[in-house]
């Protein structure tokens, strides 16, 4: 499967939950996630867009809210486990590249939420 459209639908999915995180905790640092991973979902529409960008992110934000009324310790759990994937993702299919580089360095910044 193409890693554009991967990284773009991961992308979604991670920008549905920081902003449901964000909506139910209202923390500064996850207002800064939100963010930074909608400018992901951004640079990597650059590359790829798909009809499946919006059901996942509706799917993961609705996921999000249901993970978060489970406490900080739970979403904790849940955002260490995602941004671990994505930083395995990034690392083994976009070697070298400097911008990925960036948005590696915010992901491993959302692990310390």
């Amino acid at each position: 499967m193409d890693k554009y459209l991967l990284a773009l639908l991961g992308e979604a999915g991670a920008t549905g939950l920081a902003k449901a995180f964000y909506l139910r905790f209202k923390d500064e640092r996850l207002k800064k996630a939100y963010l930074q991973e909608m400018s992901h979902w951004e640079f990597f529409r650059k590359y790829k867009r798909s009809p499946l960008e919006m059901p996942v992110y509706i799917a993961l934000l609705a996921f999000g809210l249901v993970v978060s009324l489970f406490g900080m310790g739970v979403t904790r759990k849940v955002i260490r486990k995602v941004e671990t994937g994505a930083i395995d993702f990034y690392v083994k299919n976009f070697p070298n590249d400097p911008i990925v580089e960036k948005i590696l360095e915010e992901e491993r910044e959302h692990m310390e939420i």
